[in-house]
């Protein structure tokens, strides 16, 4: 295997597999640099949207990553040869985005085999999603890995699996696959390898730097990247929204860099649709100011991205303000001035 930019390599292992396996033990024996820094010191989250121009951020993406890595990231999708787009389908995970995947992955397990110990349960869990209660956080949920494709000038995904499919296909090095889809997939790989990203090995698509598991990877024993936390955000960034989005204030924990509270303004025309992320478990206040010749409704709706709205009582509420004191159960957060059905179109 060949050495890339930095002039480091993947770790070799035996049994003729190329990198290196990331047991949960050895991910916990990693010392994360930045849990002895003070928050300012922290490197920061940026959003990928804005930041990295030459990759296409995938639906419903939490759009951050650390600044390094998306630095990392634009040089790997402009060393692609012309007409060759990186998409990006995963980037920061909230700790609930993680545990829910986790959960609900153990919950499948539980039910298909009653008889296993939990050991054997969690075992099996952890080949595909990393525990969130472990010393090492899990990868996405550092800002410091993120999960791609390879589409060609008119948007298609390149083959990078035939004849394999589902986990089959997954391994990065694997001998099973066409010589075409080989071809295309080592464009991406070699792409973000050489930007100095490092891969786990039984996954073609999943690239990290500064985490545990890129440290256990790289035969490190320290890497930068503890917990990241995305900020509260509200947006008007899909189909049906209505508003217009004023400011949004967060306030965070000085020691971990969650958002503890966050206070949102937005100016409603005829109606209003508005859409809070990030803000699951966070208390947040949201001002809604009606504009010039419009007055707001006694009652709003609210509803998770994608079902169903319920109604909702502002705390306060007169013909041109109210005030809606909100602690979501979810990612996104859909607030209105009339009902809504499931499936809202949303990006």
């Amino acid at each position: 295997m060949p050495p890339y930019a930095d002039g480091s390599k993947q770790r070799l292992v035996a049994r003729g597999k190329v990198g290196s396996p990331e047991p949960i033990a050895a991910l916990n024996r990693v010392r994360i640099l930045e849990n002895e820094l003070s928050l300012p010191q922290r490197e920061p989250l940026v959003n990928v949207v804005t930041y990295c121009r030459a990759v296409v951020p995938g639906p419903r993406l939490c759009p951050y990553l650390r600044v390094t890595v998306a630095d990392m990231l634009n040089q790997a999708a402009k060393s692609l040869p012309d007409g060759y787009k990186l998409h990006a389908h995963t980037c920061l995970r909230t700790l609930a985005m993680q545990k829910r995947g986790w959960d609900g992955y153990y919950a499948k397990q539980k039910l298909l085999h009653p008889e296993w110990p939990l050991c054997s349960l969690r075992r099996a869990v952890n080949q595909y999603y990393a525990p969130y209660d472990q010393p090492a956080p899990p990868g996405h949920c550092t800002g410091g890995a993120v999960d791609v494709s390879i589409h060609d000038s008119d948007g298609n995904a390149l083959d990078v699996i035939s004849p394999t499919t589902g986990w089959e296909a997954a391994y990065t090095w694997s001998e099973q696959i066409s010589n075409e889809a080989r071809t295309n997939r080592m464009l991406m790989v070699h792409a973000m390898l050489n930007a100095g990203f490092s891969n786990c090995r039984d996954e073609y698509w999943h690239y990290s730097y500064g985490d545990s598991a890129w440290a256990v990877r790289m035969g490190k024993t320290e890497c930068p990247y503890g917990w990241a936390h995305p900020p509260v955000t509200m947006d008007t960034d899909f189909e049906g929204a209505d508003g217009v989005v004023e400011t949004v204030e967060c306030y965070f924990d000085t020691d971990t860099g969650a958002v503890i509270s966050a206070e949102c303004c937005a100016v409603a025309h005829s109606e209003i649709k508005l859409r809070l992320n990030w803000a699951h478990d966070v208390p947040t206040t949201v001002e809604i100011f009606a504009s010039a010749g419009n007055s707001l409704p006694s009652l709003f709706y609210v509803g998770a991205d994608g079902e169903a709205s319920k109604p909702l009582q502002p705390d306060y509420v007169s013909a041109n303000k109210a005030v809606l004191q909100l602690t979501p159960d979810c990612d996104r957060l859909i607030i209105a001035s009339r009902p809504f059905e499931a499936l809202v179109p949303a990006t």
